[in-house]
């Protein structure tokens, strides 16, 4: 939506106050339609504004319970969730998933499609384990509404399942989605690798594995994607889950003036080659026998000269499976370099190794570096 049809909207409503006056309801449509154009082009507060001046003029024209006073009411939740007022927003999902129950019945799409909203809340908020106690339900309700290889109920599984992937519990993953939710570890880094490439936007942090992986990525002057805060992209073949942030919203932020591009692309090398070695360890292990996590981080916010470490969390393979893996290391194309330090690092440790990659020869790979500060995975999450 563009500025323009922002600007013809609200004249729009600005004609029909003066013709038919402020609660008619002509001037409430409009104003609605306003509203939503203002959510789209991301002036969220004064969507917020007026989405309660249209609630407030369907309610007064057809009361609280009616379908066209509680879609308002929902689009007014919508915003408030991207405007991360957590609270709000589940209070007001909760009225329009009650009164829709009552009015529809709990199974009817309007219905489903408040609960659903109700959750995302949940989850953005961070309150995973209360929605994945709701999820059943709904997927249950889903496939009852719509059929279990519906669009709607595969999306509203795949939420599920990412929740369930969040919290550990890959087992849970695997039954929801019906299928393997298991992936080879280089195939999902080479996926990593080629989405910083592609938006060139900082990573924050990330954790891979067989699982899928997280990303957390920050915007700032050099990225080649038009992608902002609060966006989300997804790769379901992977399993992978970006998340965009605005640096303001760290812990310890960061210059988004500054160009990241370089340390961007530094990481995906990195990424990529460890992705090339770990593809080559798997196949030389065996399906299955490889069970690592990697990790970026960034142990020194906001100080950014130095990149981001890759942190390769192997503790949960067995013995026997480390010592081919050291063995793999020293024979794939994406050997050690011949610094001292760096020989040593591989050689002195049983637990894992310390290598800088000839891909991205400024960006380490340790076994040990944050390890200290991060607790190690459950069985589950190897």
């Amino acid at each position: 939506m563009t500025d323009r049809s922002v600007d013809a909207l609200r004249a729009e409503v600005a004609r029909l106050e003066a013709r038919h006056g402020f609660r008619e309801l002509e001037t409430t449509a409009a104003r609605h339609d306003l509203a939503g154009a203002l959510h789209e082009s991301g002036q969220l507060l004064e969507a917020v504004e007026q989405y309660a001046l249209a609630w407030d003029g369907f309610a007064r024209r057809f009361g609280s319970s009616h379908l066209f006073t509680l879609t308002c009411l929902n689009n007014l939740a919508l915003v408030l969730r991207d405007l991360r007022r957590w609270d709000e927003a589940l209070n007001l999902f909760g009225q329009v998933h009650g009164e829709r129950a009552a009015m529809l019945g709990p199974a009817h799409p309007l219905t489903l499609n408040a609960a659903n909203n109700f959750l995302s809340v949940l989850v953005r908020k961070g309150d995973l384990t209360a929605a994945a106690d709701e999820y059943p339900a709904i997927v249950d309700a889903c496939e009852h509404t719509f059929g279990p290889e519906d669009g709607t109920t595969q999306a509203v599984r795949r939420d599920y399942a990412d929740v369930l992937r969040r919290l550990g519990r890959h087992e849970e993953v695997v039954r929801v989605l019906g299928t393997s939710a298991v992936w080879p570890v280089g195939r999902v880094l080479i996926g990593c690798a080629r989405l910083l490439r592609y938006t060139a936007l900082f990573p924050v942090a990330m954790t891979a594995s067989r699982y899928g992986a997280e990303l957390t990525l920050g915007v700032h002057a050099g990225a080649r994607t038009d992608m902002g805060a609060g966006r989300e992209l997804r790769d379901d073949d992977l399993g992978i889950l970006c998340a965009v942030v605005d640096p303001r919203d760290l812990p310890e932020p960061y210059d988004p003036a500054e160009d990241l591009r370089a340390t961007a692309d530094e990481v995906a090398d990195a990424l990529g080659a460890l992705g090339e070695h770990l593809a080559e360890a798997e196949l030389e292990l065996g399906e299955g026998r490889l069970r690592v996590r990697v990790f970026v981080h960034h142990e020194h916010w906001p100080r950014l000269s130095a990149p981001p470490s890759l942190t390769v969390d192997r503790r949960l393979m067995s013995a026997r499976d480390r010592t081919r893996h050291d063995r793999l290391i020293r024979s794939v194309p994406h050997h050690p370099d011949q610094e001292p330090a760096a020989r040593r690092g591989l050689l002195g440790f049983r637990e894992g190794f310390s290598i800088r990659l000839t891909a991205a020869p400024r960006v380490t790979v340790s076994t040990t570096a944050g390890l200290d500060t991060r607790p190690a995975p459950t069985p589950s999450e190897a």
